[in-house]
């Protein structure tokens, strides 16, 4: 396969901002395939579809081979990178080629015609606006909104986020310089990029969306959620079947955000929502739904987060048995 550097792309230049979507890929070739087919219904005509295969070990690149044209191509990685790194080569190669977005698209979600446009158009209205993203609602409940943005409040400190459409416009109108969002599909700008640096790769997954969100901030831009347009997500958990998600999302959940705080707050800031991460996952440790395999991927996440650890999850990982029945019994005895 030829290098990102080299392989052309047919880009239907239309006068308007380039985009280089990015979807990535890792044992999902038919969640990805409904992907690229809703990207390909779109209206927007200055884009163009990095498919990037993150090492999977299924028959994904055989599929996802049947997809690339013109407009579609396929990186193929050697191994998973992770979140982060797969979409790090997009970013890369996003920078490389002077595109002016770059849409992340998550491989389990599908796009209305009008989002892209609508999301370049929003951007478009101020260059210091560095991130962009649509309302993400329910896949199998189209009317059900999941996400509609979060809000930072640095004197805390403490991040939240809300489903709530009304909040979510309060918090756009109130403090337009404090909006966090979420990395399902979000339009990036490619010279803020060039400013901040691509995705936290030691994230691997989980929380890189909110630490560059926070980066965006910090360097002077804006984050804005979209009212105007709408991408459909698969919902990770519903109605509490926790049982259902796999040990290596707790694992990611647990450690990365205290990577975060660690890295966004000093010392003494960071202890409140860390004390309060910690009571979080605790309520976890004790859920009915969650299995002992999630619970030990929890316990995991907790130590190598506290020894800022990084990469990926091996599902041999733990914390020291000792202290991990601590945590456990704890977690038992803690009043809610």
């Amino acid at each position: 396969m030829s290098s990102p550097a080299t392989q052309p792309l047919t880009v239907n230049s239309a006068g308007s901002p380039s985009v280089l979507i990015v979807v990535l890929n890792w044992n999902s070739y038919e969640e990805t395939i409904a992907a690229i087919e809703s990207i390909a219904k779109m209206d927007y005509q200055n884009c163009r579809t990095v498919v990037i295969d993150n090492g999977s070990t299924d028959r994904s690149v055989e599929h996802l081979e049947k997809v690339v044209g013109d407009r579609v191509r396929l990186i193929r990685l050697p191994e998973n990178l992770g979140f982060t790194g797969g979409c790090n080569v997009g970013l890369d190669l996003a920078v490389l080629r002077d595109d002016d977005y770059i849409w992340l698209l998550n491989g389990d979600a599908v796009t209305e015609v009008n989002t892209l446009s609508s999301l370049v158009s929003v951007a478009e209205t101020d260059r210091k606006i560095g991130l962009v993203s649509p309302m993400i609602a329910s896949l199998d409940e189209p009317s059900k909104l999941l996400n509609v943005g979060g809000l930072y409040e640095p004197e805390l400190p403490s991040f939240q986020s809300t489903k709530d459409l009304t909040k979510a416009q309060q918090w756009a109108a109130a403090c337009p310089e404090r909006i966090m969002l979420m990395g399902t599909a979000l339009l990036i700008r490619v010279e803020m990029v060039r400013q901040i640096g691509p995705l936290d790769r030691e994230m691997f997954a989980y929380w890189e969306d909110t630490d560059i969100s926070l980066r965006s901030i910090k360097a002077g831009f804006r984050n804005v959620v979209d009212f105007g347009s709408v991408v459909y997500h698969k919902e990770k958990t519903i109605d509490g079947k926790y049982h259902e998600l796999k040990p290596h999302y707790w694992y990611y959940m647990a450690r990365n955000e205290i990577r975060f705080w660690k890295k966004h707050a000093n010392f003494k800031a960071r202890l409140k929502p860390l004390w309060w991460q910690y009571g979080g996952q605790l309520e976890y440790l004790k859920h009915p739904n969650v299995n002992d395999k999630s619970r030990q991927a929890i316990l995991a996440g907790l130590w190598h987060g506290w020894l800022s650890r990084s990469g990926s999850y091996h599902g041999n990982s733990r914390m020291p048995r000792v202290l991990g029945r601590l945590i456990e019994f704890h977690s038992r005895v803690r009043k809610t």
